[in-house]
């Protein structure tokens, strides 16, 4: 069996496919060499009858003319990261099956975001900023939180990260509360959730976590009217995306509202933190970008993805395919 490895990222490509993680696909197959769209007519005699393909982040976008041109016999891409908006819909318009290890990129966001709401729920964030300076003030902080017991904590998003969090939420006494208008009463009920709308969820949980999908009409979703909602000593968590935050209007409820914190691993310029209102807040925790796969974690993706294909081959259920129609509603 051929497998063609599509790639224009060296640097992304092999933080996933490490030596280890080739030497394992390899053993399925003939592995090409990294394919994209400069190299791919001196690789059409590889792609002529080569079925399975794999990809990771840097996968390059090809026009439905190149793929019937150059991969008559492609079946499937298995591709080893997240979102698949940009590239996936010519494949699947030409027939060939997408798979995507959405569900492993988001085991770390679900650990993180895990992590982030029971030292939020001890009042950790305000407690560390301020032991060293004000040790009194912490210690109010801390003890004015609500702590993990009858803690309520709200889930804005029960997609594949959201309903991890909820599972993991599940080994605490908290209360889960979650705002998803793309969920069931029955899928509330399995993953102990009481379903609610957005402005009850700011008003009544200590902690609320972001996890909603990356869509252009949810830009800036997050806005003064909800901020001033949320109670004293409560936590804003944000794992999803900057752009979904009104970050004027929450660096003003912020310095308006001492108490509350934010924790924010994505903002809207990442790379320029220092002009960021949020930058100059207090009670504002910034880290960058980190939630999800980094270290040795960008190889479960590939994992996941040759576990997939194994699937796929033998004719079993697979746990990861992407259509037309759940691309519509993905990130």
């Amino acid at each position: 069996m051929k497998i063609a490895l599509f790639g224009t990222n060296e640097l992304q490509f092999s933080k996933v496919y490490t030596p280890a993680v080739l030497e394992k696909l390899a053993g399925y197959g003939t592995l090409s060499q990294k394919i994209n769209r400069k190299n791919l007519a001196e690789n059409a005699g590889f792609l002529a009858d080569c079925e399975i393909a794999f990809s990771t982040w840097g996968m390059p976008k090809f026009t439905k003319e190149e793929i019937r041109q150059y991969m008559p016999s492609l079946k499937a891409v298995f591709y080893a990261a997240g979102t698949v908006q940009y590239f996936a819909k010519p494949f699947l318009e030409c027939g060939i099956k997408v798979f995507s290890a959405f569900a492993a990129n988001a085991v770390p966001v679900a650990e993180y975001t895990f992590a982030q709401i029971t030292l939020a729920a001890k009042g950790y964030f305000q407690a560390a900023s301020n032991y060293r300076i004000l040790p009194l003030r912490a210690l109010l902080h801390a003890n004015t939180s609500t702590g993990n017991f009858d803690c309520k904590v709200g889930l804005v998003g029960l997609g594949a990260i959201g309903r991890m969090v909820a599972e993991r939420l599940k080994a605490l006494d908290v209360s889960v509360y979650a705002y998803d208008p793309f969920v069931c009463a029955e899928t509330a009920k399995e993953y102990n959730v009481t379903l609610t709308d957005l402005e009850t969820l700011f008003s009544e949980c200590d902690i609320i976590s972001n996890h909603l999908a990356n869509k252009p009409e949810l830009e800036n979703i997050f806005n003064y009217k909800l901020f001033r909602r949320m109670k004293k000593h409560s936590t804003f968590i944000n794992t999803g995306r900057g752009a979904q935050v009104s970050e004027y209007a929450l660096a003003l409820s912020l310095l308006l509202h001492p108490s509350h914190t934010f924790v924010a691993d994505v903002i809207k310029k990442e790379f320029l933190p220092y002009i960021n209102p949020l930058f100059w807040c207090p009670n504002a925790v910034l880290t960058p970008h980190i939630a999800g796969s980094t270290g040795n974690e960008p190889q479960r993706m590939a994992y996941y993805m040759m576990e997939e294909m194994e699937r796929f081959r033998n004719g079993e259920n697979t746990l990861y395919e992407v259509t037309l129609e759940s691309l519509a509603r993905m990130a």
